[in-house]
């Protein structure tokens, strides 16, 4: 791997850090470029009542505000996070999105975001389009809008599983021998090791302890991407199959550390 090794984060992630920070249009763009990086301007689509000139993500964050609670989601088929019904295939066709829950006169609402991509472009040169999908207030469809984020781990709980879900990935690996499929496999994943997190993607001031969660879950993450690709015919796609099993618990363990350091509940 040529240069130090980088993470990243789901665009629904760093969103859901930077919404509670979002105090007027700097922090906003601010907000809009961490979530974007070097992509094109991403679009926005409000469901139902529409705001007028809302057309942009900068936008967007601003008419959130103040945000209340917030966090992302990461489902996937036979694990939902949480995913409110009304929306839970919209979320699981994403993979990812974020749940908002406002105050609001006489009552708070509960928003719903998601994002859809589409490819565009040549097999040599493709571009993704995203478009964040809004549905402002869902809040009669759901059984309480407290329960909204009921989906998200605590961020103590996701500490503790995601130093074991590390330790787990290590074992699988060593048992799953996939050094023998991929010499160069101890170099990149020493790498991915000592990686850290863009200073760019995250909000001024974030709690240690989810900036710690954050890290691990993204380099957990990006060392699964690495041990269960297919590296040409190095790896079969049986093989490919029975390691993304055998790393599937602990996959599970990095989306719900995500979603846990990306929440921001009420003080109670």
């Amino acid at each position: 791997m040529s240069g130090p090794a980088i993470l990243t984060l789901p665009a629904s992630v760093v969103l859901a850090l930077w919404l509670p920070v979002v105090d007027g249009p700097e922090t906003a763009r601010r907000a809009a470029r961490a979530v974007t990086g070097q992509d094109e301007v991403h679009h926005v689509r409000e469901r139902g009542a529409l705001l007028t000139g809302t057309t942009t993500l900068a936008d967007l964050l601003l008419a959130l505000v103040p945000a209340g609670e917030v966090a992302a989601i990461l489902p996937r088929p036979g694990d939902p996070m949480g995913a409110p019904a009304v929306r839970s295939a919209d979320l699981l066709d994403a993979g990812e999105g974020l749940l908002l829950r406002r105050p609001g006169s006489p009552a708070e609402r509960c928003a719903v975001i998601v994002p859809e991509r589409e490819v565009y472009g040549s097999v040599l040169e493709q571009g993704e389009l995203v478009t964040w999908v809004v549905d402002h207030d869902v809040s009669d469809l759901l059984p309480a809008p407290s329960l909204l984020l009921a989906g998200v781990e605590p961020l103590s709980q996701a500490r503790r599983e995601i130093q074991l879900a590390l330790s787990d990935a290590v074992d699988a690996l060593e048992a799953l021998d996939v050094a023998r499929d991929r010499p160069d496999l101890a170099d990149e994943l020493l790498d991915l090791s000592l990686a850290t997190l863009p200073d760019q993607l995250l909000p001024p001031r974030l709690d240690p302890r989810r900036l710690d969660v954050l890290e691990r879950a993204a380099r957990l993450t990006a060392i699964l991407d690495l041990a269960t690709s297919d590296d040409g015919a190095a790896v079969t796609a049986g093989q490919a199959g029975a390691r993304a099993a055998a790393l599937a618990h602990v996959a599970r363990s990095a989306r719900h550390a995500l979603a846990a350091a990306s929440a921001t509940r009420r003080v109670s």
